[in-house]
């Protein structure tokens, strides 16, 4: 059902759940002329889809850049997300909005609650900082009508920069597709090596600074991120963002046995279930915290030292 909501907070596209009509199982975002028309990236995704997502909404994204370079494969990612939202939404008690023929919520907010509300937080959840939303630095399609590689590299740089500002830290990868989107195109291999040369010059101009595979903002230090509702990867995380959410999740003498703890770090960090690439990289992190001092491992569990 398209365009589902009322006033600033429509929803390109709601999936209505064949099993219990009124309710919508996820939502599908796309950015279209109302996304690139947001003044900030603040606008486009921090606040809208915190109001969104406090509301109940699951919440799925296309990026026309995406969709232009392999239309099969994100209709392919898109059904598979939809059927997990569907699967998903069966766990959850039935509570859905009322709907009107419009397909517009009458719920007193103007934003119709994808299934029930959220789960209210457990004692340790409440009691466990939280991690701050995780805020895409935007500007895609910013030089549409530019070649990329005919730019100076100097305004590569900068368009880097502008995204290691919000982003850092940032995977490589990342910017790099940041960057083409910007310029609206794909990150073939000549663009790959032409943004790469221009984070060279950005480190040398010390307007970023490289560790490893991802890129920081100079002098930051990490912040701990929610990915819920981003799809984001587990090797694009930081090892220092990993070790802060196990430092956030062990806060005020919590400790957790291994697997727990893996559970609860991939709860700090948004993550609605565990996989073998999550799981891995948390390990690591977990095996190099014990290693190093930093945690130690006792019969009550993993805790801060």
């Amino acid at each position: 059902m398209p365009q589902v909501g009322v006033a600033g907070y429509r929803i390109d596209l709601g999936i209505v759940d064949p099993a219990a009509p009124g309710r919508f199982v996820c939502g599908i975002e796309c950015d279209g002329v109302a996304y690139h028309a947001s003044e900030t990236a603040r606008d486009r995704d921090r606040l809208r889809q915190q109001v969104l997502e406090a509301r109940g909404w699951t919440l799925l994204r296309v990026w026309s850049t995406d969709w232009f370079k392999d239309r099969h494969g994100q209709v392919e990612r898109i059904v598979r997300l939809v059927e997990e939202a569907k699967a998903h939404a069966r766990t959850r008690p039935e509570a859905p909005p009322a709907v009107s023929a419009e397909g517009i919520s009458t719920d007193t907010a103007a934003v119709p609650v994808a299934g029930s509300p959220p789960a209210r937080p457990t004692a340790d959840e409440a009691e466990r900082e939280a991690a701050t939303p995780y805020l895409f630095a935007g500007g895609e399609a910013r030089y549409p009508d530019r070649d990329l590689l005919a730019e100076p590299p100097s305004t590569l740089a900068d368009a880097i920069a502008s995204v290691v500002e919000v982003e850092s830290p940032v995977h490589v990868d990342d910017v790099i597709a940041r960057v083409a989107a910007m310029w609206d195109t794909r990150a073939g291999t000549r663009i790959q090596s032409r943004i790469l040369d221009a984070c060279t010059l950005a480190e040398r101009q010390r307007v970023v600074e490289r560790r490893g595979e991802f890129l920081w903002e100079p002098g930051r230090d990490v912040v701990v991120r929610s990915r819920a509702g981003t799809r984001s990867l587990a090797e694009r995380i930081a090892p220092e963002e990993y070790r802060a959410a196990v430092m956030m999740a062990l806060d005020h003498g919590r400790s957790f046995a291994r697997p727990a703890l893996v559970n609860e770090v991939r709860s700090v960090l948004g993550f609605s279930r565990t996989g073998a690439s999550l799981d891995e990289a948390i390990g690591a992190v977990l095996d190099g915290m014990l290693a190093d001092g930093v945690l130690g491992e006792g019969s009550t569990g993993i805790r801060r030292r």
